[in-house]
């Protein structure tokens, strides 16, 4: 709920206390979600319109190569990387290699810019190892299906009571801008919550994600590994969320779409406020063209709004399809 001042309300100091006691995530790194390099069907990539061949060809990129302070040592005294995994690569030496003569020269140009903008000219190997775990100090304490929920709404309150802040004007100038990015970074939050909570809750909902996600259904297994890989499925299903990028809405309504059986409300209305977040982040406050990224506070607060109203349809959904009937959510 909303109050007239558009402060979001609606949390009680149970919920204050309880959500206190729950960790931030910190933000994954870029492709290094797949436990494989994702590999583009060349026949799709030649019929593939401009935009669809530029999604191709950067998913295969990113889960290949990585920002080097990701994982590769830094010698302060040398100053530079030390290239211990191999590499530098470089974007436009990999596209072209790669994709040349299956789609037109100026269109792996185009890539190769955006990456470059996004992440620089040079790039470290992503390493698909057997012996990647999941990271329990990250383990997520949910008790209730609930409890995504509040937490999206407690951090977005705390979000929005800086707004009120007082000071050098070109300080809270900056302030909208951060609330904007910070709520871009709880929906993020509230859908790899919400997944996790269900995956470690439900065999049913950890079964549709195996069965029926691309990402893990068509993984290779010997069948000498079939005991082991049976007793370690749940890890590699959360080692898989935990790597996640979240702000991949096709991978999200997937994972939404199979493993809870729950349509999600469009997400692009958050599109264009995503790039925003990134050109804030990422570019200090600019687009790409170099123009300087407006955030008022209204933006700010209508983002956390729709934020918060398009959480609570899919936990409405959510509650329709998995709670026994007669018993609300924070019941089950």
């Amino acid at each position: 709920m909303n109050d007239q001042n558009g402060a979001l309300t609606g949390i009680n100091d149970q919920d204050d206390e309880m959500l206190s006691d729950f960790p931030d995530l910190p933000e994954p790194a870029e492709g290094a979600a797949m436990a494989a390099p994702f590999e583009v069907d060349d026949d799709e990539l030649r019929a593939a319109k401009k935009s669809r061949q530029i999604e191709l060809m950067r998913e295969w990129f990113l889960t290949r190569y990585c920002d080097p302070a990701e994982e590769t040592p830094y010698e302060t005294a040398e100053g530079g990387y030390i290239w211990i995994w191999g590499g530098p690569y470089y974007a436009d030496d990999e596209l072209h290699g790669r994709f040349a003569g299956l789609v037109p020269q100026d269109v792996i140009e185009e890539l190769v810019e955006d990456l470059s903008q996004d992440g620089g000219m040079e790039w470290a190997p992503i390493r698909y190892d057997d012996e990647d775990q999941y990271d329990d100090r990250f383990e997520l304490e949910l008790d209730q299906p609930n409890d995504p929920l509040f937490r999206l709404r407690s951090r977005l309150a705390q979000s929005l009571s800086v707004l009120s802040l007082q000071g050098d004007a070109d300080a809270v100038a900056q302030l909208p801008r951060m609330v904007f990015g910070a709520a871009i970074s709880a929906l993020e939050a509230y859908l790899w919550e919400t997944i996790a909570y269900w995956v470690k809750s439900s065999p049913a909902v950890l079964r549709g994600v195996v069965s029926n996600m691309p990402d893990l259904k068509d993984q290779p297994l010997k069948l000498g590994q079939i005991f082991e890989q049976h007793d370690a499925v749940e890890a590699r299903v959360m080692l898989y969320l935990q790597n996640l990028v979240w702000h991949r809405w096709d991978k999200v309504a997937q994972l939404l779409k199979f493993g809870l059986g729950v349509k999600p409300p469009s997400f692009k209305p958050f599109e264009e406020a995503l790039i925003k977040r990134h050109d804030i982040v990422h570019r200090s406050g600019h687009d790409k063209d170099g123009n300087p990224v407006s955030i008022s506070v209204d933006d700010a607060r209508a983002l956390a709004d729709a934020i918060q109203a398009f959480a609570e349809k899919i936990y409405e959904s959510i509650v329709e399809k998995m709670v026994p009937p007669g018993r609300s959510g924070d019941e089950f």
